[in-house]
């Protein structure tokens, strides 16, 4: 099985390759600086933070995905192989990824439009039937939701397509597309599982997130773990780090197994 099989060789290849949690320790810092804002009472900081931290991440991305491609394929990987893989497809993760996070919002809010229609419906129907207009707000959520999820699978592989096959942008998302309309069925499975277990990792993350803000665990939680920030913080890094080292591993191990059986089918642009 596809699924089983790329979680095995990301085991293999991190177990083999410790140089790839020095680039997990980076984007389980680097992820971080999101709390900036909580910790520092300056929106000013806190915007040049985040802005550093999605011009940063394409750069450590595309030498995470290199350096785990020779790992799982079991040649040599080195600092020097990971920074210039980095710089080589940097710019095209860069703007790969504004333009993956434009087609999610894009979506969201294109859709959310029709939710604002549905909803003047809705309000509508409640002076007729209540139960009735509380399931079609249910239903329009969930369906908003739902297709927001579709897009991001169908064009998750962007990244991969860009360092492992040297994707343009424009072909990268048409690969993407391509591999998960033949794949379907493995690549919805994969796709949960994987974001399943990544999540699992974030956990100390999410929690400090809480602690942070005005709303408290508590009030998310039946009971608060009562955790400081002094240790959630350090153990949000850690668990970040590894988890992303394991599962962008994973990630790249899966996508090979699935270009094995897909050979490339556009041209670039």
């Amino acid at each position: 099985m596809v699924l089983v099989s790329a979680f095995k060789d990301g085991y293999a290849a991190l177990r083999a390759n410790p140089i790839l949690f020095v680039a997990g320790l980076l984007v389980g810092g680097g992820s971080q600086l999101q709390n900036v804002e909580h910790l520092i009472d300056s929106p000013l900081v806190s915007a040049g933070a985040s802005l550093a931290w999605l011009i940063v991440f394409p750069f450590v991305l595309g030498g995470f995905i290199e350096t785990a491609r020779a790992a799982i394929e079991g040649t040599d990987t080195s600092v020097t192989q990971f920074l210039t893989a980095a710089r080589t497809h940097y710019l095209r993760l860069l703007l790969g990824t504004v333009v993956f996070v434009f087609l999610v919002l894009g979506t969201a809010i294109g859709l959310g439009l029709v939710g604002f229609v549905l909803g003047i419906g809705s309000m509508a129907l409640a002076a007729i039937h209540e139960m009735a207009a509380f399931a079609a707000g249910v239903g329009s959520l969930l369906v908003w939701l739902l297709s927001i999820l579709v897009v991001i699978m169908f064009v998750q592989f962007y990244d991969v397509a860009i360092v492992i096959e040297d994707q343009s942008v424009t072909d990268s998302f048409r690969r993407s597309v391509a591999l998960v309309r033949s794949n379907l069925k493995s690549v919805a499975g994969f796709s949960l599982v994987w974001v399943i277990l990544l999540n699992a990792f974030f956990i100390p993350e999410y929690l400090l997130q809480l602690t942070l803000t005005d709303a408290g665990p508590a009030d998310v939680l039946p009971i608060d773990p009562g955790i400081p920030v002094a240790v959630l913080l350090p153990i949000g890094i850690v668990l970040s780090a590894v988890g992303f080292a394991y599962f962008y591993t994973v990630y790249t191990a899966y996508y090979l197994r699935l270009i094995d059986a897909s050979p490339v089918s556009t041209e670039s642009v």
